[in-house]
């Protein structure tokens, strides 16, 4: 079936709930206008990267994402010819699921439970289960995760290592939303697991053993069992809340290059900056008028310079404004990507490889090792530096951050 019908029927099979499917590349054809065709059922014994976009898009869009992670699975050295599959969840978050509400409610649970009644209370009933548990995150767990945990339909318990070997093939590339996407497929693997009998050691190990690759991600940090790691510029402004080292540095921008902040500060890996204007010796950038003919002739135009923005910033390939510490940055993300799935490959028998730590899996040579331990001691610097700043500046900072009107488009 034509992927655009198939959007159609399932839009209209869940009558304005959210949805989604997985989605895989192909050669253009009548039926696969966008080169996507919906995937197949995944066998929970393939290595699969999944890439999770942020809060929707249209098919093209979706197919952007796809491409670049696709791109870069079967033009690495070591990945190339090998049997890795990429698919894209995509979604749609029909008319009831107002994913901004979403994000808030998940960061006002870890930080300020107390108020999490009467932002619920604020929604409309009508919309509440949508916004706070959608059905499409459910969809997503059903297709790529429960097969990987359990058979005969989600009944039985797999034995541990066969379980931590399924997860462990399972890669997920999140941007934006998908972080908090990616925190309730946890929720959800966490209440499945148990109603299946794993122990919580057993829970806690399985979880530790799923990827999640988030770049910008829009949730909290620091409380996820998942191997969630974090690559951000500090100066991306999108995020309503952030750590106090995130909106320290907003508040008073550094150009320290690449940071490392360990676990409790959520696995990050962070540039100063993504746009090279104004860092590393480089001049400010110039803002000039354009008209608007000139403005809108750009736009879509294959020849037209690619520049990113401070929240668009992903892996895979380099782009002409990039500083000098996101080049690193995408060198460390790339590497977790390529080495993650390379240990995937190796999984297999009654043996499990559990994931290298972070420092191996971010670092290949030894310049990359010696640069990753100065990003990481970059990032004790912060951490030990935002200790000793009164936390009542950055928390007026913050609140008068989040006061600013914000469009989106």
């Amino acid at each position: 079936m034509n992927i655009e019908d198939y959007v159609e029927a399932r839009r209209k099979q869940r009558q304005g709930k959210s949805y989604a499917f997985l989605a895989e590349r192909c050669e253009t054809s009548a039926e696969a206008p966008f080169r996507m065709r919906v995937a197949e059922e995944v066998s929970p014994q393939e290595t699969m990267v999944l890439v999770l976009t942020g809060t929707g898009g249209t098919l093209r869009g979706y197919n952007g994402m796809l491409k670049q992670a696709d791109n870069f699975v079967k033009g690495s050295e070591t990945l190339a010819g090998r049997d890795v599959r990429v698919c894209v969840a995509v979604c749609d978050f029909g008319k009831y699921h107002h994913d901004r509400t979403a994000r808030k409610g998940m960061y006002f649970e870890k930080y300020w439970p107390n108020h999490l009644k009467e932002l619920k209370n604020g929604v409309a009933e009508e919309n509440r289960q949508e916004t706070f548990d959608p059905a499409y995150i459910h969809d997503i767990f059903d297709l790529a995760i429960l097969p990987r945990i359990s058979k005969d339909g989600g009944k039985m318990r797999l034995s541990q290592t066969e379980a931590l070997q399924n997860i462990r093939r399972l890669n997920i590339v999140a941007h934006c939303h998908s972080g908090y996407t990616a925190l309730v497929l946890e929720k959800l693997m966490t209440a499945k697991t148990a109603e299946l009998g794993y122990s919580e050691q057993e829970q806690k190990q399985l979880k530790s053993q799923l990827l999640a690759l988030c770049y910008n991600p829009d949730c909290p940090r620091g409380f996820s069992d998942l191997y969630m790691v974090s690559v951000e510029s500090s100066q991306d402004r999108h995020n309503d809340y952030n750590t106090y080292i995130k909106e320290m540095l907003l508040m008073s921008p550094k150009d320290f290059g690449v940071c490392y902040l360990t676990k409790k500060w959520g696995r990050t890996l962070m540039c100063a900056q993504v746009d090279k204007a104004g860092v590393e010796g480089n001049p400010q950038r110039v803002y000039k008028l354009v008209e608007p003919e000139e403005w809108f002739k750009n736009v879509g135009n294959p020849k037209a310079p690619k520049t990113l923005g401070e929240h668009d910033f992903m892996g895979f390939e380099p782009v002409s404004n990039m500083s000098r510490g996101a080049l690193l940055l995408q060198t460390f993300a790339n590497n977790i990507l390529k080495n993650a799935v390379e240990n995937s490959l190796r999984q297999g028998g009654d043996r499990f490889i559990p994931l290298p730590k972070i420092q191996n899996l971010a670092a290949d040579t030894v310049l990359q090792k010696s640069a990753f331990a100065k990003a990481a001691i970059k990032g004790f610097r912060l951490e030990q530096k935002v200790r000793f700043t009164d936390r009542s500046r950055i928390d007026a900072y913050a609140n008068w951050r989040r006061s600013i009107p914000r469009v989106e488009l």
